[in-house]
């Protein structure tokens, strides 16, 4: 099954992304936009695991864990990865205690490469993916919302749990689903 780790955005938080998402829409760019229940942080990407692997990626999962204590980030900020020009993925950037949050990334990922699982090679950078970018018909009109919106803030949240997520990919998009969750302590 497909699965990664993530944490949970709270639904207030996803309803205020709904209207950042529907801002970069009028700039007329081609995307898949994520449905509110599809948009979360993802700490690490696991790929096709058989459902036999679960406990240990539990197990990977508390023990990564432990060492956190629940945390505050903030929502702030909007980009495009590779770059605004040449967009494939809009985002909104995260704020607040991101040293507490990019420890916990690193443990969860040396826990899952104990376990076997691939390391990203690329650099952990939080953020929350807003739409994956096909086509920008009109640059100027694209990057002009992106600069309308660069200073975008949202309200925060409390990070106080780590979940274990099952993707199931469905014509109408993809269907998530929590398999387990460990709290910060």
């Amino acid at each position: 099954m497909r699965s990664f780790i993530a944490i949970e955005i709270p639904d207030e938080i996803k309803r205020e992304l709904i209207e950042a998402q529907s801002r970069l829409k009028s700039s007329g760019v081609e995307a898949s936009w994520p449905r509110p229940e599809g948009i979360h942080l993802t700490l690490k990407f696991l790929g096709e695991v058989p459902e036999t692997r679960i406990p240990e990626i539990m197990d990977g999962l508390r023990q990564s864990a432990a060492g956190s204590a629940p945390f505050r980030l903030g929502v702030k900020g909007i980009g495009a990865f590779p770059g605004p020009k040449n967009a494939r993925v809009a985002w909104i950037g995260l704020s607040g205690d991101t040293e507490t949050l990019g420890r916990l990334q690193a443990a969860v990922e040396d826990a899952m490469a104990r376990l076997g699982m691939e390391r990203e090679e690329r650099a952990f950078k939080p953020h929350l993916t807003l739409g994956r970018i096909k086509y920008i018909r009109s640059r100027d009109r694209w990057l002009k919302a992106l600069d309308e919106m660069k200073d975008i803030e949202l309200p925060g949240f409390d990070v106080t749990s780590v979940s274990l997520m099952k993707s199931e990919l469905q014509p109408s998009g993809a269907v998530y689903t929590e398999l387990g969750s460990v709290e910060l302590k």
